[in-house]
């Protein structure tokens, strides 16, 4: 299956992140966790931006998920700031960053602070590189997962002081599905 109708997407059972999720709001927490992350070659990717919902105006990238196996780590980057630790994780050729629709991703972050990442992969892109008439995290879950992951919290408030546990478990599942994916792609031979 390489598409799915949007009027099917309800049929298909919802799946999202039930490991440990690591919220990162300190700077002391920074290094502690980017030593961790580190130390895998494949992790999931993913930020989120408040909303705006008013002509010419827009706000900086609010978090920052980094995810693999069952741990995902929220980076709320509105409170410390995109730190060099980060940013060596997203440069890091050793370490493939996997993801959907990465570059407004990356280009986000680089309004903040400019680098040069390295081992970026876009997993639409490789969607449409292998003939899937589908993409983005819905569909490419329910083609390659059979399953579906919720988008309901994708406009609430980043920037909030206080984020709710279903913000958490979004943002976690977010990033840690594109591992999911990227897995199914290299499991039926789509990825080298």
């Amino acid at each position: 299956m390489n598409y799915v109708n949007k009027e099917d997407i309800p049929k298909y059972p919802l799946i999202k992140f039930k490991g440990k999720i690591h919220l990162v709001d300190k700077k002391q927490n920074i290094e502690k966790f980017c030593k961790i992350i580190s130390k895998q070659e494949i992790i999931g990717f993913d930020t989120e931006t408040k909303p705006s919902f008013k002509r010419g105006v827009s706000y900086n990238v609010s978090l920052l998920q980094f995810s693999f196996s069952n741990q995902a780590f929220i980076f709320r980057l509105n409170k410390i700031g995109l730190d060099d630790k980060l940013i060596h994780i997203l440069c890091n050729p050793s370490i493939a960053k996997v993801g959907i629709d990465i570059k407004n991703d990356i280009s986000g972050l680089k309004k903040i602070k400019f680098f040069n990442e390295s081992n970026i992969i876009d997993l639409n892109l490789l969607a449409v590189e292998k003939g899937f008439k589908s993409i983005g995290a819905v569909k490419l879950s329910i083609m390659l997962l059979g399953y579906r992951i919720s988008k309901k919290q994708r406009l609430s408030d980043w920037g909030s002081n206080r984020l709710t546990m279903s913000q958490l478990i979004y943002a976690a599942t977010d990033a840690w599905i594109c591992v999911k994916i990227f897995q199914s792609f290299k499991d039926k031979s789509l990825y080298p």
